[in-house]
């Protein structure tokens, strides 16, 4: 799939690396203007050169809002917003403290919202927009040890038919793509990459492991005007590891 965003300007949220990084690229290559959203500025030498980086701790609401008055100011528009910035530390649910439950929300359920938030008024004013957020397969395959994660990516399913209902009128569109296990450097905690593939493959219907790469072409298709019709849906991208 090679669409083309010529002139479209992406926002991309947790851009320091795996999937967002990966976007950055996916993204610069089909002609797009690319915002990276960074929580660590350190992370700016792993990017493209031609990406505008902007610190993005999606966690500080002031942060989030003088990152896209910047890329206001640099671009003049924001067509696509990708809410990716996400955590996901495995913890049995006897061990969730208070606190710990409270920052998987707010990265990955809150942390979208902040985003959604800052870029609907200028989404609104400029008549379109496209809203991608980054979901996962987690809480319908019910992986152990996740409890909080699957409460913040179920309510971001919420938050994404919510939104897709407001915001149609202003033609914006809002989407929520599932992702499965995709192969990324953090995943070797869990075991080595024989026993992850084995796991992976008992279970989706087409063998083998998704990339960052592999499903750039997705994201690409959401942001463009090719899925000018789509709003308020929820597509699992996980090579058939769940049916929903």
């Amino acid at each position: 799939m090679n669409t083309n965003l010529s002139g479209k300007v992406v926002l991309i949220t947790g851009a320091d690396t795996g999937i967002g990084r990966s976007l950055v690229y996916g993204m610069v290559a089909r002609g797009a203007k690319v915002a990276a959203g960074l929580f660590s500025m350190k992370n700016r030498k792993h990017l493209s050169d031609e990406a505008l980086a902007v610190p993005m701790d999606v966690t500080n609401e002031k942060q989030v809002a003088k990152a896209v008055r910047k890329i206001l100011k640099t671009h003049g528009r924001i067509d696509a917003l990708i809410n990716n910035a996400g955590i996901d530390p495995r913890t049995p649910p006897l061990e969730i403290s208070g606190s710990t439950w409270r920052n998987v929300l707010d990265v990955n359920l809150d942390g979208a919202w902040r985003c959604c938030q800052a870029v609907m008024e200028p989404m609104i004013a400029q008549k379109h927009g496209a809203i991608i957020n980054v979901g996962s397969i987690a809480h319908q395959a019910a992986l152990a040890n996740l409890a909080h994660y699957h409460t913040a990516k179920a309510g971001l399913e919420g938050l994404t038919r919510g939104l897709a209902r407001d915001l149609g009128v202003h033609g914006i569109r809002v989407n929520c793509l599932r992702i499965g296990a995709v192969q990324v450097p953090k995943e070797s905690d869990l075991g080595t990459p024989e026993e992850i593939l084995e796991f992976i493959n008992a279970r989706q219907c087409i063998p083998g492991r998704l990339t960052p790469e592999s499903i750039s072409p997705v994201f690409a298709f959401f942001v463009s005007e090719d899925s000018a019709d789509i709003t308020g849906q929820c597509i699992t991208v996980d090579r058939g590891w769940t049916f929903g």
